[in-house]
């Protein structure tokens, strides 16, 4: 099993944080809004197979909370002050070295107990299609100095134009716009003055 120092060093190296404290802090965010998610003795099996500072976060959860991945991700963003781009990184390196450093049975009842877009964030990385992270350099610290061997398949590297259809700089504008009937592009309908309109 992983120390506590060794899981904080890898998450902020492969999240790119500036040191251990921030990546605790992610790490206790994610752990946190996954308990809200989880029934009290899947969160006991949790934080007893967690280093105690991290599993301390754990006991103060409300359980039972019903929400789907794309809420998980805001929740974490919301906690760890960070835009909801990285925080959607930040869970998925956090899921990954958990699912490292959990027992084979804790794990598996931690998949069962979450619903199928959160249970893939604890699929082992060997069975996960590019996710490798291969530094040019050693002695780098963070994923933006290094660079990524392959893709994930959902990266939005692999896409021309990430975000492309709601980024103002290419957009397509709205569907009225699109479609030309907006008031700037609309058409006279009738020659009558509005005074003479009933």
């Amino acid at each position: 099993m992983m120390t506590h120092d060794e899981l904080l060093s890898h998450v902020a190296e492969h999240a790119g944080l500036p040191g251990q404290q921030e990546a605790e802090r992610t790490v206790r965010a994610v752990l946190e809004v996954l308990g809200e998610r989880l029934s009290w003795p899947v969160i006991q099996a949790l934080a007893e197979d967690l280093p105690a500072p991290l599993a301390a976060g754990l006991r103060g959860v409300v359980p039972h909370q019903d929400f789907n991945l794309a809420e998980l991700h805001a929740r974490v963003a919301s906690r760890t002050r960070v835009p909801l781009g990285l925080a959607v990184e930040h869970t998925g390196v956090v899921c990954q070295f958990l699912t490292e450093a959990l027992p084979p049975g804790t794990l598996h009842r931690l998949r069962e107990a979450l619903p199928e877009p959160m249970s893939a964030l604890f699929t082992p990385r060997e069975l996960v299609e590019g996710f490798e992270y291969v530094h040019l350099d050693p002695g780098r610290r963070t994923l933006a100095e290094g660079r990524p061997e392959r893709a994930h398949s959902h990266s939005v590297v692999r896409a021309d134009n990430p975000h492309g259809d709601t980024k103002l700089s290419s957009a397509t504008g709205l569907t009225q716009e699109r479609e030309q009937e907006t008031l700037a592009a609309g058409h006279p309908g009738s020659n009558r003055p509005l005074s003479e309109w009933e």
